[in-house]
């Protein structure tokens, strides 16, 4: 499912997702749900929300996904307020939380990595009845070195287990310098469809930054 379209307008809306009976919510601090989650199942990780899924999947239950920003631990001279980043997949269970896997990249020096929240979506492209998240974010810095355009990928194909693949475009800053792309050896093992969603969001997400 794609956020992008909901942004603009209906961002409080729960969503339903176009997969087969997927429920999907997509909420922001502006929106009432969004503070009921919060009260709810509470946030279980460093800093505050930018964005909470929520994602009922049938026969598997309800899945939270959290896109947190938190004040920087490190010392930062690219940015006057620099965040670092904090997400996780967690299912809820009798009021609480499991925890499915978690991510995190902290701000350091020159770098500050940041959401592409228009291009954080949920999809089942294999049409397997489970979702994929595919978690986008730029890797800001100074000097001309390319930057990197990371979309990662979690999956559970063995709907038990999330693991995490990652397809890298590295964007260049001089004009000598090509652009090209990095693929992990888990993204490689992807079927193809979802390979081919991924690449769909990097290949969107970099002409959005150009």
């Amino acid at each position: 499912m794609t956020f992008r379209k909901l942004l603009p307008v209906l961002a409080c809306a729960v969503s339903l997702s176009s997969f087969a009976q997927m429920r999907t919510g997509v909420y922001f601090s502006s929106d009432k749900k969004y503070s009921e989650i919060i009260e709810d199942i509470g946030n279980p990780l460093p800093g505050k929300p930018v964005m909470i899924v929520q994602t009922f999947v049938p026969n598997h239950g309800s899945y939270v996904w959290y896109l947190n920003e938190s004040k920087a631990k490190n010392e930062v001279y690219l940015d006057n307020k620099p965040k670092d980043l904090h997400s996780g997949i967690f299912l809820e269970d009798h009021g609480g939380l499991i925890q499915q896997i978690t991510f995190k990249d902290f701000a350091k020096g020159l770098s500050q990595p940041r959401y592409l929240i228009n291009f954080c979506e949920i999809g089942d492209a294999n049409n397997d009845g489970f979702p994929e998240f595919y978690l986008t974010y730029f890797e800001e810095s100074d000097g001309l070195d390319a930057k990197p355009l990371k979309v990662i990928v979690y999956t559970s194909m063995s709907k038990k287990e999330f693991s995490k693949s990652k397809i890298t475009g590295w964007i260049p800053f001089q004009e000598e310098d090509q652009y090209r792309e990095e693929k992990d050896e888990n993204f490689k093992l992807l079927p193809n469809a979802i390979k081919m969603k991924a690449e769909k969001i990097l290949k969107a997400a970099k002409k959005e930054l150009n």
